[in-house]
């Protein structure tokens, strides 16, 4: 009897490697969101003031400079705007990510739509409330769509070893 029991545990899926750092990184990266998302209203407020500073520091500065400076008070105002929701919706994007996380954890299929859900509810809401106006530069199109799309791209090629 003790045989059986021990072909049984043989027989049960493991986790794989793969699987293991894309979750460990999800907790990480979920982690660090809810962080940003609730020191959202400060890193706004830093980020205007610096703007406001560097527009009367007497320097000359270039259109192109001035052109970019002002889509990026643009942007920062909108955001301030619509502080409430994104931070809500953030937050809850990142929770649904660790709870997903988990769930994959332990090969559980479910896991992984609820994970697409936890990437994708905030990155549509924030196209809702502001559009492409939230794209200032490169670092922000990467931070928020190319992320998000490379690891459901990773989670998808991993989904096959979902099984319960």
């Amino acid at each position: 009897m003790t045989d059986q029991s021990n072909f049984s545990e043989l027989d049960k899926p493991t986790l794989s490697s793969s699987l293991n750092v894309l979750t460990i990184l999800t907790f990480i990266g979920s982690g660090i969101s809810i962080i940003f998302s609730l020191a959202s209203p400060a890193i706004l407020k830093f980020s205007k003031s610096f703007m406001d500073k560097a527009a009367t520091s007497g320097q000359e500065l270039s259109s192109k400079q001035l052109e970019d400076m002002d889509k990026g008070r643009q942007a920062i105002e909108l955001a301030q705007a619509n502080m409430v929701p994104s931070i809500i919706v953030g937050v809850l994007g990142a929770v649904l990510c660790i709870v997903a996380a988990v769930m994959m954890r332990k090969l559980k299929k479910d896991g992984y739509w609820i994970y697409i859900a936890g990437e994708l509810l905030p990155l549509i809401t924030a196209f809702i409330l502001m559009g492409t106006r939230q794209f200032t530069g490169i670092t922000s199109v990467i931070l928020a769509v190319c992320i998000p799309v490379l690891f459901i791209i990773l989670y998808t090629l991993q989904k096959k070893n979902l099984v319960n």
